[in-house]
C-alpha cells in the first residue's frame, strides 16, 4: 500500500523560495526517492541527532529531511545544507 505524501509548511515555504532549478531537481529527487529510496545518488542517512529523522541530498549544497511512518512520509524541510547544520530539520 502506497504512503500518504505529506509536507510540512516549513517544508513548502522553504521549497517556494529554491531557486527554480533546486526545484526541478527535487522534483527529480523525489519521483527518484518514491521509485528507489536506496537509490545512491539520494544518500539517504539518519539525521545525526534525531533518531527518526532522515536527511536526503537534492545535490552537493541542498538537502531534504524527512521523517516515516507506518501510514506516511512526511517531507519536514528543505532548503541549502545550513538548514541542516543549524538543526532546522
Amino acid at each position: 500500500m502506497a504512503k500518504e505524501l505529506i509536507f510540512t509548511e516549513t517544508f513548502k515555504r522553504n521549497y517556494k523560495g529554491l531557486p527554480k532549478q533546486m526545484r526541478q531537481r527535487f522534483d527529480k529527487k523525489l519521483s527518484l526517492f518514491l521509485e528507489n529510496p536506496k537509490h545512491p545518488s539520494l544518500n539517504i542517512h539518519r539525521y545525526q541527532s534525531k533518531e527518526r529523522i532522515w536527511e536526503a541530498y537534492i545535490s552537493d549544497k541542498y538537502r531534504f529531511t524527512f521523517s516515516i511512518s507506518q501510514e506516511s512520509i512526511t517531507f519536514r524541510n528543505i532548503g541549502p545544507h545550513s538548514i541542516i547544520d543549524k538543526g532546522q530539520v
